[in-house]
């Protein structure tokens, strides 16, 4: 049963940014009606500029997410075009070997990097909805298909 999504923001940091605080509240609402306990990464509200700027804090994030046991699935804030940069953090000692699992992996377009990361150590993950363009900017008529799936519903 999935009880908490954390949230992070591996390419970009857009969720930070004060124009997107309307659509956050939206996500969250929308994912607590489900059940789910929401939180998010230590860095992923701190903006585009400064996740831009620090690809280790970001590859940090999903290493604490990974390793944390209260966290049932890990959904990417949106896509970008950088997390190519996690990989040093994230592989030259196997930091992400030692603490990956199966957890629920979710995210697309830039995040596709993340999928082949996590494939390479066997980890199965799942190509789909971000937080910021599936969850907050969703219609309403959307999320009755999108509860369908949820398995704690």
């Amino acid at each position: 049963m999935i009880n908490t999504v954390e949230i992070v923001s591996l390419s970009s940091g857009i969720i930070g940014e004060q124009f997107a605080n309307h659509e956050l509240k939206i996500g969250v609402k929308r994912l607590e009606s489900m059940g789910l306990h929401v939180k998010f990464s230590k860095n992923a509200l701190k903006g585009v500029e400064y996740i831009k700027n620090h690809p280790e804090d970001r590859a940090s994030d999903l290493l604490d997410a990974y390793a944390d046991p209260d966290v049932d699935m890990i959904l990417c804030a949106i896509g970008g075009d950088d997390t190519y940069r996690l990989l040093p953090y994230l592989f030259e000692n196997d930091e992400l070997k030692k603490v990956v699992n199966d957890k629920i992996f979710l995210g697309f377009s830039d995040t596709t990097m993340n999928h082949f990361m996590l494939q390479k150590l066997g980890i199965k993950t799942f190509y789909g909805q971000s937080f910021l363009a599936d969850i907050c900017e969703l219609e309403n008529e959307m999320l009755p298909y999108s509860k369908r799936y949820n398995p704690s519903s």
